[in-house]
């Protein structure tokens, strides 16, 4: 897994931040956006991701406009994606917009590899 490209979407900078720090120690390569419209134009302009961990609520472009604009690029519609949210109550929504899994907050970093190794292997 080491070496995988992440892109963490979070209007939590703090979140962001360590996530970033605890994936890098990993070995993954991570980039980071704080909501949908930031993470579109990183994914233009940068190489695809191996996965993306999506927050749903976020301020400007939220994780389901940004999934709307993600499946209309055939490039960027198969990455996959890890729901990440605060809420118990996205399972059913992270599923319906073809999530490989779902992370609740506040996890641990088993969990989130667990995660991340379910969507690059979906």
């Amino acid at each position: 897994m080491r070496g995988k490209r992440i892109l963490a979407v979070d209007d939590d900078a703090d979140f962001r931040e360590g996530l970033t720090d605890v994936l890098d120690d990993l070995g993954y390569r991570v980039q980071t956006a704080s909501n949908g419209r930031e993470a579109l134009e990183t994914l233009r302009r940068e190489p695809a991701p191996d996965v993306i961990l999506l927050d749903l609520r976020m301020p400007e472009m939220d994780g389901r406009a940004f999934h709307r604009e993600l499946a209309r690029d055939s490039r960027l519609a198969a990455i996959p994606l890890v729901i990440v949210s605060g809420s118990r109550e996205v399972e059913g929504e992270a599923r319906s917009l073809g999530a490989a899994a779902v992370l609740p907050k506040p996890f641990g970093v088993g969990k989130l590899l667990e995660s991340i190794k379910t969507a690059t292997e979906h």
